[in-house]
């Protein structure tokens, strides 16, 4: 048997659940009485997991006197707004004698697949997931059924094992967006959070003790002949992913670039929400607007230290001049940061924002104004202009800038380099490349003078003492006479970019 099956799935503590089971406004949404289950599941895959890495999930689970074999396929996010999961699930019925997958069970095509997959070598048990689960159906106010379980257990692998606790939200009747409500109700009874892996994915990582990395944005695609509504929707979706992506490297790992990503994924949508807004949005945009730019910030001050060792202080030869002292509390400082940036990303309001956006995505409840154009291309080279026009503004200027008015200027050219590539597949290849590379380059030189004014920052609050005092004067010494180099460089390579005929102004491919 074949089915779609759309969930969405938030982890907690175990203290966490029974908040929930005893909730009174869970209670006035049940449908009949709760089950216990006892789910002992066996997953198969080759030596390498190429099932796994190709999206695939293949299992034996106990079911009375027999077993139920069952093919999970890879998610689709896009129809269940990107948080919730919809993902394809084959069953078929096996015998109490069985020991592994019967893939004469399968479709024809999935069978074939899973065997040019495998290429000849043995599927073999991987993982046991040992999952009691209570489940309990409940029904929304709109009338959609949803049915809500309660997992506790642990996943064994390789010699490894990892804990279970988590809720998991199943649409059996009506519409994906009910799941994000019950999971918003849910987010003020207790402390979630969104679960991202399935627990395949997180038993199958055992084996090989992956450990998790950070992910830069992927190219942007949107059809010729999308609407405006179409590629806002794709843009969204897109910030959301490559958020969403880098959430375990920053959490798991406090990897600097993981949590550098994350800032990035944020002020991508919040500039797609911004670079949109004349044209299409709502009441909800402007919030995620708002949480987005709240969520950046919050993060920020490790992002910050984080650049600060790296690019600031490790480059300096201060040989006997160095100060232990400065260095002891830069990174007490930078320890401290992390720990309020982890705490956001474990907060209620974290995963309330990804849901929100999901549910948002989900029920497209956009309003596309009356005088905006019908297709996607018709808009993006109004927006470039727009972009390009309020950087130039300040880039005529460039020779008199100071501090904030610099700052200010790197930033338009941050929101025009977005807007490149949100709408970079409308146009030739080549000429938004050769473009984005003038772009690129300045965005290095800017982003280089920005780290030094956030030294001066750190430094006025953290070097206390005349010997801290003395390294950050030769610290800051040393940058400053490579800001005004870059400076110059900055000015230069304005003209020449000031000087290129914005290629979006011809026909877009």
């Amino acid at each position: 048997m074949s089915d779609r099956e759309i969930e969405l799935k938030l982890v907690c503590e175990p203290a966490e659940l029974e908040r929930i089971r005893c909730a009174p406004a869970l209670k006035r949404m049940k449908q009949g009485r709760a089950s216990g289950k006892h789910l002992h599941s066996v997953y198969f895959d080759t030596a390498d997991l190429v099932l796994g890495q190709n999206g695939m999930a293949l299992r034996l689970r106990r079911k009375g006197r027999g077993f139920v074999q069952t093919l999970k396929t890879q998610a689709d996010r896009a129809g269940a707004g990107t948080v919730a999961r919809d993902v394809g699930e084959y069953e078929a019925a096996l015998p109490g004698t069985a020991s592994t997958p019967d893939l004469n069970k399968l479709p024809e095509e999935l069978r074939a697949r899973i065997r040019a997959l495998a290429n000849g070598n043995a599927i073999s048990p991987r993982l046991v997931s040992d999952i009691r689960r209570t489940v309990q159906n409940i029904a929304t106010p709109e009338g959609d059924l949803i049915e809500l379980a309660l997992d506790r257990g642990a996943l064994q692998a390789g010699g490894h094992d990892a804990p279970v606790c988590e809720v998991e939200l199943e649409l059996k009747e009506g519409t994906p967006a009910s799941l994000y409500r019950v999971a918003l109700d849910l987010n003020e009874i207790a402390e979630l959070r969104i679960g991202h892996k399935s627990k395949s994915e997180r038993g199958f990582a055992l084996l090989h003790d992956t450990v998790p990395r950070a992910f830069k944005a992927e190219a942007v695609v949107i059809d010729h002949h999308a609407t405006l509504a179409d590629a806002y929707e794709i843009v969204l979706r897109h910030c959301l992913l490559h958020l969403m992506a880098n959430e375990e490297a920053a959490v798991t790992q406090r990897s600097p670039e993981g949590l550098h990503q994350m800032r990035v994924a944020l002020r991508r949508a919040r500039s797609a929400l911004e670079i949109f807004r004349p044209v299409i949005g709502g009441d909800l945009a402007v919030r995620l607007a708002a949480e987005a730019k709240w969520l950046a910030g919050e993060l920020g001050a490790a992002r910050d230290l984080d650049v600060f060792t790296s690019d600031i202080l490790d480059p300096v030869e201060l040989g006997a001049a160095r100060s232990a002292a400065l260095e002891k509390r830069v990174m007490q400082a930078r320890d401290e940061a992390w720990e309020r940036a982890i705490e956001v990303l474990r907060s209620r309001r974290y995963t309330r924002f990804l849901l929100e956006y999901g549910l948002f995505l989900t029920e497209k409840n956009w309003h596309v104004k009356r005088k905006a154009p019908a297709f996607a291309r018709d808009f993006a080279g109004a927006a470039l202009d727009k972009c390009l026009a309020k950087a130039s503004k300040l880039g005529r200027e460039i020779e008199d800038l100071e501090g904030d008015d610099r700052h200010e200027l790197r930033k338009r050219l941050k929101r025009l380099r977005y807007a490149l590539h949100f709408f970079s597949s409308l146009y030739d290849p080549e000429e938004v490349k050769a473009y984005l590379k003038y772009l690129n380059q300045l965005q290095d030189v800017f982003g280089g003078l920005n780290d030094v004014a956030t030294a001066h920052m750190l430094l006025g609050r953290l070097a206390g003492g005349k010997e801290m005092r003395e390294t950050a004067s030769r610290i800051l010494a040393w940058h400053e006479k490579r800001a005004a180099r870059e400076w110059k460089g900055a000015i230069r390579l304005w003209k020449r970019f000031s000087g290129t005929t914005p290629f979006w102004r011809g026909e877009a491919a």
